[in-house]
């Protein structure tokens, strides 16, 4: 259903997106007049900076705008997975349900050129809210393809010429030698802790690991955070 989009960069890239639908926008006089708004579009309502705060989680952080708009539609991802180059990318979340990190995974992906993220449909957070502030706009312009069963997904995407590669860190595969030149690639990120499941797991061509110099003592690193994780991967797919 329709969401809160709030805080100026996320709103901003709505505003200017002509696949969103925007019911409503809410803006400060103090926001109306230090962001440039686009025109032509939903008119903004005036509001006291509470006002805003009465429609939001307590504590969010809006900057003096708020939108509610439908949620993106985009196309299916067996025809995104057609369309991308021979060194195309896609990312797939694995029950990561922490808006924070899709957030930040959204910004990853568009600066690694990636053509779709995918997320399960009962394990993904919703659209709107503190993931599209944390995306600071690249909500608007990275597909987010739902899907109901993420190994069957996996299979799809290898049967048309897609390599998938697990993120595991118990495997002695290297990130670094995983990766090749013009091959479309699918990387699997699971959530933080559980780590990918165990049919998501096998159903991957291979699994590589980030190699980490910290030892498995307290106040030493156990693992990365699920976002950096993606980062390096992504980095090292498009090294190789």
């Amino acid at each position: 259903g329709s969401g809160w989009i709030y805080g100026s960069h996320a709103c901003l890239a709505a505003l200017s997106n002509s696949r969103r639908t925007i019911h409503e926008l809410l803006v400060t006089e103090s926001a109306a007049n230090r962001l440039k708004l686009p025109t032509g579009g939903v008119v903004p309502q005036i509001v006291d900076p509470k006002f805003i705060d009465r429609k939001l989680p307590k504590g969010t952080v809006h900057q003096g705008i708020a939108l509610k708009a439908a949620p993106l539609e985009w196309p299916a991802l067996e025809d995104i997975a057609d369309a991308a180059p021979n060194d195309g990318l896609i990312l797939v979340l694995d029950q990561i349900t922490d808006p924070h990190n899709v957030g930040a995974m959204l910004r990853l992906a568009s600066a690694f050129g990636v053509s779709a993220i995918v997320m399960q449909t009962r394990k993904a957070p919703p659209l709107s809210g503190s993931l599209a502030k944390v995306a600071v706009g690249c909500l608007e312009t990275i597909p987010v393809c739902l899907e109901t069963n993420i190994a069957n997904t996996l299979q799809n995407l290898q049967r048309i010429g897609w390599q998938v590669t697990g993120l595991a860190g118990e495997t002695e595969n290297e990130l670094s030698a995983v990766f090749h030149e013009n091959t479309k690639q699918v990387i699997v990120m699971g959530a933080e802790g559980p780590g990918l499941r165990e049919r998501v797991r096998k159903t991957c061509d291979q699994l590589a690991s980030i190699p980490m110099r910290s030892s498995p003592v307290a106040g030493e690193a156990e693992s990365l955070n699920v976002a950096t994780a993606a980062g390096i991967a992504l980095y090292e797919a498009r090294r190789g």
